[in-house]
């Protein structure tokens, strides 16, 4: 009876490219995991904020952290719109329909303005003309939560053009160049005008993530697998 060995015997060039792929997609699998505990971590804190009181103009003034752990809490403000220095923040999708953010100020005092989010308007028929804005007269309140602007890794320049008209066509926001516009301290973060903060259900889920994540796994494992059993001959 002719006796049979197994012999693994593959090439480096492909034991290179396999381990490059498997750590790729366990790479890939992994940074899904931290996207996952990134999002519990601000479900919790969103819950958690739903649940203070919210910010008044005074508690606003005397904050100094504006940062991370004053996300989504709530803020209750008497006060008008400025609404000669509307800003447009640019390249915002919403239900399919491409257009902006209304990003309106408020002034907290003689020094300080705070910017609000009035939320989506569409784009309009061309990007030449910029969508008329119906001004909101008077004293009014203003409720939301706090939170940061959103900021495409893409886009480096705040404006098109150095050309400054209102309303103000921004690309990515910049509280600094719009303090020095206007002379003003401005807050470095918006209220988002809406009641509570954003859920599960405006973000991808956790579950989702992890689910991706088992995928990319799956895919490395697979990978890793095929490279193992085809390289496998069985000689005399």
């Amino acid at each position: 009876m002719t006796k049979y060995r197994w012999v693994f015997k593959p090439p480096l060039w492909l034991t290179l490219v396999t381990l490059l792929g498997v750590t790729l997609l366990c790479s890939l699998g992994f940074w899904q995991l931290s996207r996952a505990q990134q999002k519990i971590a601000l479900q919790n804190q969103a819950a958690a904020a739903s649940l203070q009181a919210p910010l008044d103009q005074t508690s606003l003034l005397a904050s100094k952290r504006q940062s991370q752990q004053m996300r989504y809490l709530p803020v209750r403000l008497k006060g008008a719109y400025l609404n000669q220095y509307n800003v447009l923040l640019d390249n915002k999708i919403e239900n399919g329909q491409v257009g902006y953010h209304l990003l309106t100020p408020v002034s907290l005092d003689e020094q300080h303005w705070l910017l609000v989010d009035r939320g989506f308007i569409p784009l309009g028929a061309s990007r030449t003309h910029l969508p008329h804005i119906s001004p909101i007269k008077g004293e009014v309140t203003i409720e939301g939560y706090l939170d940061f602007s959103y900021r495409n890794p893409f886009i480096s320049t705040p404006m098109e053009t150095q050309e400054v008209k209102w309303p103000l066509r921004m690309q990515r926001l910049d509280t600094e160049l719009l303090g020095t516009i206007w002379h003003k301290e401005v807050y470095t973060m918006l209220v988002v005008l809406n009641h509570k903060p954003p859920t599960s259900k405006a973000w991808l889920s956790p579950q989702k993530h992890q689910g991706y994540a088992v995928q990319w796994f799956a895919l490395g494992l697979t990978l890793l697998l095929c490279y193992l059993f085809s390289q496998l001959r069985r000689v005399k």
